[in-house]
C-alpha cells in the first residue's frame, strides 16, 4: 500500500548539477576572501582532538568555530564539530576518521564565512586559504 501510494519520483539525470548548485555560496566565499581568512587544522590522533589555528583581518576572531567533515561516499561518516577558542587557538573532540576522500568546511557560527577544501586520508595538518590569500 505504501509502496503504491507513496511511491518515490524518478531521480532527474542532473540531480549532481542541482547538487552542486547548492552547495556553492559565492557570498560566504566573498567573504572570507574580504577578511582574508586563512585557518591550518591540526589532527591530533593520538589526543583524539581536532586543533585550529585562525587568522582573520579586522574584527574581533569567533568564540567558536563549526567544522563539517563530510565523507565523498559515506554520509553516516559525516561530522559536525564545534571548535571553541582558547589562548588563541581553537579546540575540539574528534573521533577517528575512516580512510578515504572528506570534504571540509570551516565557518564562525553566524555562516557569515567559509573556507573549505578537501583531503584523502588524514593528514596531520591542513590549511585552508579563502580565494586570493596566500
Amino acid at each position: 500500500f505504501l509502496a503504491a501510494r507513496g511511491s518515490d519520483e524518478v531521480v532527474r539525470d542532473d540531480f549532481r548539477k542541482e547538487g552542486l548548485a547548492i552547495y556553492a555560496d559565492p557570498a560566504r566565499d566573498a567573504a572570507a576572501t574580504a577578511a582574508e581568512a586563512r585557518a591550518t587544522l591540526i589532527f591530533d590522533s593520538a589526543e583524539g582532538r581536532l586543533r585550529a589555528r585562525l587568522s582573520l583581518r579586522g574584527g574581533p576572531p569567533p568564540d567558536t568555530l563549526l567544522v563539517v567533515l563530510a565523507h565523498a561516499t559515506r554520509a553516516e561518516y559525516d561530522r559536525l564539530i564545534t571548535l571553541r577558542r582558547e589562548n588563541g587557538l581553537y579546540e575540539g573532540l574528534l573521533e577517528p576518521l575512516g580512510a578515504g576522500h572528506w570534504y571540509v568546511e570551516i565557518t564562525p557560527p553566524g555562516r557569515q564565512w567559509r573556507l573549505k577544501g578537501d583531503f584523502r586520508d588524514t593528514p596531520a595538518e591542513l590549511t585552508l586559504a579563502a580565494a586570493g590569500v596566500s
